[in-house]
């Protein structure tokens, strides 16, 4: 699938790898794909952002925060605070961790392994490309595919008005 992608969704995989290695993750997930879309000025996801006067940052820091959370959104936080459970403070009592996992920062000098979420993502980029007809993987087939598989990355950016629906607007405009 790699020698699908175009030059720049190569940049924003080899973009999520550094990511991962920044924030001290064993892996490649989902959200640090979407952070490297985020930092590439391309695409559609910006021109859907600036419509609903979101900056990229700003989505990125909700990405950072869903992190330190270890993976759970905003709306799984609500869900745990409607049983009784306060996950910020569970995160206090932690103190001084990354995230709640506990991993702390470190290098690798090898190949990181892709989550299971990441690669759905990657998997269903390709259908997204298949299914508009085009031989290429580009960023906006990347982000339909984030779009497409459920959790934080989905739900951060339809907070952020970044809809599947929104996506394809933009694109039959192109």
């Amino acid at each position: 699938m790699f020698e699908r992608f175009d030059r720049v969704v190569k940049d924003v995989v080899v973009g999520s790898q550094a990511i991962a290695v920044e924030q001290g993750s064993e892996h490649v997930d989902a959200v640090h794909l979407a952070c490297a879309l985020l930092r590439r000025p391309v695409g559609v996801v910006h021109r859907v952002l600036e419509e609903n006067g979101v900056a990229a940052d700003a989505v990125e820091a909700e990405f950072d925060k869903v992190r330190r959370r270890g993976g759970l959104s905003d709306t799984e936080v609500d869900a745990l605070a409607a049983v009784g459970i306060d996950v910020d403070h569970v995160l206090a009592q932690l103190g001084g961790q990354d995230d709640v996992t506990g991993r702390r920062r470190r290098k690798f000098f090898h190949h990181m392994p892709f989550s299971d979420a990441a690669r759905r993502v990657l998997l269903r980029s390709l259908e997204e490309a298949r299914n508009l007809g085009e031989k290429r993987i580009t960023v906006d087939h990347v982000l339909l595919g984030a779009l497409g598989v459920q959790g934080p990355v989905a739900d951060v950016l339809a907070d952020a008005g970044v809809t599947p629906t929104a996506v394809r607007r933009h694109l039959q405009r192109l």
